[in-house]
């Protein structure tokens, strides 16, 4: 179970469509898929590791893959990002059902997460989207994008906002800089856009995502909940891979 990816289980199709997500990472990182269920009471133990063990086997026949599976009692807010700590997960892929809920998980983990609302399309990662805004922490995020890239030949598409404060622009532009740098380095395809002026970079993000059909969108935590509230509203369902800006381990060891 050590380094394994983690699914937080829930029993729903959510929850399946998360698995499917999880099983494409596992491939190419070598990596086994454990399914994490969080119980309120010692007493539902039993019964709830019956039903792991039926939906362990539901999976195996429907995808030829049987995740491991346990269960812990706890808080869900809290027991994910303890569980995959413990394991040192190299990511947690996990059904996004409630924003509200979900930023109350992701934020403060050292593990970043993939949050999914449907399968994905396919068992490619073809284009990708990367907002980089003026913080420097918005570096931490640059591995794993190039990591992606390479490993499925993904198209980087960066979106960068229109900043009108010199200070904020400069800050930007060392960014932008770093990140062409280290994606020239590494031989990644990529582009740049600038959001419009009139835009706000949220909506931005949404539009461009939507316009090339992405089949993900990075996001630093702290802009999770501003992000969402314009994708919920537009109707933008693309996987998000969130990473907090204290993330100490980006991808697994071996990479």
């Amino acid at each position: 179970m050590e380094k394994s990816i983690v699914v937080p289980w829930d029993f729903t199709s959510e929850a399946k469509a998360s698995f499917q997500h999880a099983l494409i990472l596992s491939k190419i990182m070598d990596r086994e898929i454990v399914l994490f269920h969080v119980i309120k009471k010692d007493s539902e133990q039993e019964n709830a590791k019956e039903q792991l063990e039926s939906a362990s086997n539901q999976l195996l026949n429907s995808f030829g893959t049987k995740p491991q599976y346990t269960c812990r009692k706890g808080d869900i807010f809290t027991s994910i990002n303890e569980f995959a700590s413990e394991i040192s997960a190299p990511i947690v892929v996990m059904p996004l059902h409630n924003s509200k809920r979900a930023i109350k998980v992701i934020v403060g983990s050292e593990v970043p997460f993939y949050l999914v609302q449907h399968p994905p399309k396919s068992d490619k990662i073809t284009d990708i989207v990367v907002p980089i805004d003026h913080y420097e922490e918005n570096r931490v995020q640059l591995n794993w994008v190039i990591f992606l890239a390479k490993v499925f030949n993904s198209n980087i598409n960066i979106i960068k906002p229109f900043i009108n404060s010199n200070a904020k622009n400069k800050l930007m532009k060392k960014n932008i800089f770093f990140a062409k740098q280290l994606m020239d380095n590494k031989k990644v395809v990529y582009g740049v856009r600038t959001a419009k002026r009139e835009v706000k970079f949220n909506m931005a993000i949404s539009n461009f995502t939507k316009e090339i059909d992405a089949d993900l969108i990075f996001m630093m935590t702290y802009n999770f909940k501003d992000y969402m509230s314009i994708a919920q509203k537009e109707n933008s369902t693309a996987p998000l891979l969130c990473l907090n800006p204290r993330s100490v381990k980006i991808v697994p060891d071996k990479y």
